[in-house]
Order: C-alpha cells, then sequence, then structure tokens
C-alpha cells in the first residue's frame, strides 16, 4: 500500500533507549510514532476511543527535527495491522514519484466540524481509522482515505481534494470538492 501523509496527529513519541552508554543510542534503531491526541494548554489527552499509531523506523526516509518536510510524501506500508486490540501502521520507506492508494488525513472539531462517532454512516465503508481521540465534543481521528472516500461531520462531507494536498468539504451530492 502506498500512503500519501496528508496530516499528522498531535500525539508524537520515541521509546527510551536501553543502553544510554552507547553514544549513538538514539540513533541506532531509532523508532518514532504518532497517533491522535487532545491538547489542553501543555496537557496532552489520550482519550482513545479507536487506539492506534502510525511508525516510523530510521531508515523510512522521515526525520524527527523536520516532521513537516514528510506532508506530501509517499511512503510505502503493509497496510494496518490490529495488534493486541489497537491499529499499528508501519511506514517502511520513501517513495520517489508514486502515486499513492490511500491518504493519511487527520481532522479534528475546531476545522472539520462535530462528528457523531457513535453513528455507522460517519465514514464511507473504505475510511480506515488509525486513531481517534474523543473528549466531549472535541476530538482528533486519524484516517486513511482512499481518494473517493467520505467523511462526514456536522458541516457536511470531507474528500480528499483532486490534488492530495487536504481534505475539503464536498458538494451534497458527495461528488465535487467545492
Amino acid at each position: 500500500m502506498r500512503v500519501r501523509i496528508v496530516s499528522f496527529g498531535t500525539n508524537w513519541w520515541s521509546p527510551h533507549p536501553r543502553d544510554l552508554s552507547d553514544p549513538y543510542c538514539f540513533r541506532r534503531r531509532a523508532v518514532w510514532f504518532n497517533s491522535a491526541g487532545l491538547k489542553y494548554g501543555r496537557r496532552l489527552c489520550l482519550c482513545w476511543i479507536w487506539p492506534g499509531h502510525v511508525r516510523f523506523n530510521q531508515r523510512s526516509g522521515f526525520h524527527p527535527e523536520f516532521r513537516q518536510r514528510s506532508i506530501g510524501k509517499v511512503f510505502l506500508s503493509p497496510g494496518p495491522a490490529n495488534i493486541q486490540g489497537r491499529s499499528h501502521l508501519l511506514f517502511s520507506r520513501l517513495l520517489k514519484d508514486a502515486r499513492p492508494d490511500y491518504y493519511l488525513v487527520t481532522l479534528n472539531a475546531t476545522v472539520h466540524g462535530p462528528i457523531s462517532f457513535a453513528s455507522r454512516s460517519w465514514k464511507s465503508s473504505g475510511v480506515l481509522p488509525v486513531s481517534i481521540s474523543l473528549r466531549k465534543d472535541r476530538y482528533e481521528a486519524m484516517v486513511l482515505m482512499a481518494a473517493k472516500d467520505w467523511i462526514q461531520s456536522d458541516l457536511g462531507f470531507w474528500m480528499v481534494s483532486a490534488d492530495g494536498s487536504n481534505v475539503r468539504l464536498a458538494s451534497p451530492g458527495r461528488g465535487e470538492t467545492v
């Protein structure tokens, strides 16, 4: 599966190395994770209703100090896997000039409006949730969407734009973006 990154979640972390005496312990076997989370001031809340994360290995082409450089890039992935009740999405390597099969998109209540996650019709059947945090009227949802998939909020239907750079509000017929 080829995945283009449109946006990331709020929560970033990396596991602590075991051997701190190694001068390269923060570079050797480095791994970075990203998932949905909600910020309250400087505090991060993981209110997962769909637990999961995206994983970048050291050789994936991802650089943690320059995360925004990965926006718009296409990565190779084996696809989401469910391990111990959590969704895991591994990005194994960066691809050059590849057409994506899916888009990694992060939505939130401020920009995209309220979503009723309890409803079965909040997304099209092709949307694959990766991580969703929800607390009262706030949420952050990381999902994989194909070009024709949609997500319904109180504002309307959200679809990936024609150029694949963002999500846009679609017309009521779910076809064309506005």
